[in-house]
């Protein structure tokens, strides 16, 4: 399990030491607030159509470890040319990129994981200490080499998780037998798939947008640079107790009871967010990211495997990450927009939003369910 364990850690090292910072070096290079909101739109609109194509890929060859090499160094070669570019459409054309390797590979790596006897969510937890520790580790090489320089961290790390890759056994690679049919007709008929989608595609949405905007609403509530570093370092850190504890509620409670529990989680903690905007107050919190993210992505994965067929697994769980990357998409340019206009308290109102919509949907799906199970019984 060391191996796993290794790969989360350093590929989330380097999400954290990178997706976190783009929007505050964005701005140190005078793209403008509505230019944001597009460049992360369109990276997010880029990934949610590689995403499936990449998972009925992995489906069919089953080669899973040799797509991960090949998109890690797309990676790193991505992180290490951004720093050489500060025009809009260059940068544009390398986020792009940049997000459809990483949330590609964030997919794939859900997929890899799942196809072992390992608990999931103790290999997961494992990708939020390293998004912590890239986090705060990024914040302080910013603070002393300046707003670029993040990207030469994150692109280093890559190439270590690119070693790690290697060694990870092949049989991973046998996700399910090869006379198998993938049956795509099948997946997208099944109902309550489709409507974990649309919650997810809200989710995923507000904290795609959360990501992307964060460190500019930290700095306009009063927040320094060091603070947001170890801010979003106890953030991310706070999703290893949830993810530590997720299998114990999962199996009293069942695994749509955690995943409704996390959608509520961050439908309070947007609304903190934006009623109580003080750095002081989001510091305090920084629990309510392991409740909500923390608990999400130790239950998602684990639910869809129990509502699909196995042998669309993959393609399930990528077109699952291509819904929050279409709500990432959506989110991110209106946030853009709403900042431009308003300030970054206000995008957090409409986090707030999208995110009790999610959660009515998911209580909706599970009401029907309940009904028609009743009625069965009747019968």
């Amino acid at each position: 399990m060391l191996i796993y364990m290794l790969f989360y850690f350093s590929f989330y090292f380097t999400l954290g030491a990178s997706m976190i910072y783009f929007s505050q070096f964005f701005s140190a290079i005078n793209i403008s607030g509505e230019q944001s909101g597009m460049i992360f739109a369109i990276g997010s609109f880029s990934a949610m159509v590689f995403q499936p194509v990449l998972g009925y890929i992995n489906d069919k060859t089953k080669k899973s470890k040799e797509i991960l090499i090949i998109i890690t160094g797309i990676l790193f070669i991505t992180l290490l040319l951004m720093n050489y570019m500060n025009s809009f459409i260059g940068i544009l054309t390398l986020y792009s990129i940049y997000a459809i390797v990483v949330f590609c590979e964030m997919s794939l790596m859900d997929i890899v994981s799942l196809s072992t006897d390992y608990a999931f969510g103790k290999i997961r937890l494992w990708g939020s200490i390293g998004f912590a520790v890239g986090a705060l580790v990024s914040g302080k090489v910013i603070e002393t080499f300046g707003s670029s320089s993040f990207l030469y961290l994150a692109a280093v790390v890559s190439i270590i998780t690119g070693i790690i890759i290697l060694k990870i056994p092949v049989k991973i690679n046998n996700l399910h037998a090869d006379h198998q049919k993938v049956d795509i007709k099948k997946l997208l008929t099944n109902k309550k798939y489709i409507v974990f989608v649309i919650v997810s595609m809200l989710f995923l949405g507000t904290n795609n947008g959360h990501n992307s905007y964060f460190a500019v609403y930290f700095k306009e509530i009063g927040g320094s640079m060091a603070l947001l570093g170890t801010t979003i370092f106890l953030m991310t850190l706070s999703e290893v107790p949830f993810m530590g504890i997720s299998t114990r509620i999962i199996n009293k409670k069942g695994v749509e009871f955690v995943v409704t529990l996390a959608i509520l989680c961050i439908t309070i903690r947007w609304g903190v967010y934006f009623f109580f905007s003080k750095p002081s107050v989001i510091a305090v919190t920084f629990l309510s990211q392991g409740a909500s993210v923390g608990l999400f992505f130790a239950g998602a994965n684990l639910f869809i495997r129990s509502i699909v067929e196995k042998n669309t697994l993959g393609t399930a769980i990528t077109i699952f990450m291509a819904a929050g990357s279409l709500g990432g998409m959506f989110v991110q340019y209106i946030s853009g927009v709403i900042i431009e206009q308003y300030g970054a308290v206000y995008i957090y109102g409409f986090f707030t939003i999208l995110a009790f919509v999610s959660l009515v949907l998911m209580l909706s799906e599970k009401k029907i369910k309940n009904k028609k199970n009743r009625i069965k019984r009747r019968v």
